[in-house]
């Protein structure tokens, strides 16, 4: 009996825990919060300037033989003394069979000009054709190299031009106060120049006689240092106008206009300073006020009497 008991017991006792331990709260310790990991700090991108690539065109680099060929690409001239301007001529050929259209062909140089037809120009597959190129001369020696570049629409070429030009004849040396003597070739090499640049007789070797002279004269001494060396000269150019034999009577307006603005198509320049010219407004009216009061008629025998390098 007793023994039942205490089994009983010890079951109910049994029971009891059990069914306190399921209501009861769990006893554990909580897990650790999770910490966050440190993000790894990546690399800032570096910041960099867009590169633009240019688009090419389809005609870009050098125009192949295949397209257009040439007589040639580089020619050579040898100029004479006092020749203005050295002419040269390339010659070329489609060989391809598209229709090649020229743009434009500028030159290296503002002395060197290539003669085109209207552009564009349109050259057919088979045609041929040639393009003139002229450079000008004028204040230059020695060996000259230019180019000029054709650029059409399938491509560039290069053409070389090279003038060689003899150095100008050295001008005699003369006594003080007399005009320096000049040879034959020299004054025609002048000549030749002064058609291509008027202006040019106030340049390079020519400024000794016809700018230095004229510095600080005035009137009758302005005309024999500016004047007289032209127009007065013993070996007086042909197209050079005769002052004593004018077809009409001059006035001071005529006078003022010719000297001041000199005349397009001769080698009369312009004396004004404004104008690229050596004289003065003063300068001008002194001599302007000569020419209407006090030029004779007649040449002076002074004047007439200028020596050249090969007077016997």
């Amino acid at each position: 009996m007793k023994l039942c008991f205490s089994l009983f017991a010890t079951t109910a006792l049994t029971t009891s825990l059990l069914a306190q331990s399921t209501n009861a709260p769990l006893l554990f310790a909580p897990p650790p919060p999770l910490v966050p990991q440190a993000r790894s700090q990546a690399a800032s991108p570096v910041a960099t300037t867009p590169i633009a690539v240019p688009v090419q065109p389809l005609a870009a680099g050098q125009l192949p033989d295949t397209v257009l060929a040439w007589n040639s690409v580089s020619q050579e001239y040898v100029a004479k003394i006092g020749e203005p301007e050295a002419h040269f001529k390339f010659a070329f050929t489609n060989v391809s069979p598209d229709v090649v259209t020229v743009n434009a062909a500028p030159g290296s140089c503002g002395c060197t000009v290539a003669k085109l037809p209207q552009l564009p120009w349109k050259v057919a597959p088979g045609e041929t054709g040639e393009i003139p190129v002229v450079m000008n001369l004028a204040g230059k020696s020695g060996v000259i190299p230019k180019t000029v570049t054709l650029m059409t629409d399938k491509g560039n070429r290069t053409l070389m031009v090279r003038s060689i030009i003899p150095p100008p004849e050295p001008i005699t040396p003369h006594a003080p106060g007399q005009q320096p003597l000049i040879t034959d070739a020299a004054r025609a090499k002048n000549q030749e120049l002064a058609k291509v640049d008027r202006q040019a007789v106030f340049k390079g070797d020519c400024a000794t006689c016809h700018v230095h002279k004229a510095r600080g004269k005035m009137g009758k001494e302005l005309y024999a240092a500016s004047c007289g060396i032209c127009h007065e000269a013993e070996h007086r150019a042909t197209m050079v106008t005769d002052l004593h034999n004018l077809k009409t009577p001059p006035t001071a307006e005529y006078w003022t206009l010719f000297i001041v603005n000199g005349k397009a198509g001769t080698l009369m320049p312009a004396f004004s300073q404004a104008q690229g010219g050596p004289l003065t407004d003063a300068q001008i009216e002194s001599l302007v006020d000569y020419l209407v009061k006090d030029f004779p008629k007649t040449p002076a025998a002074t004047h007439a009497s200028i020596p050249s390098a090969t007077a016997k």
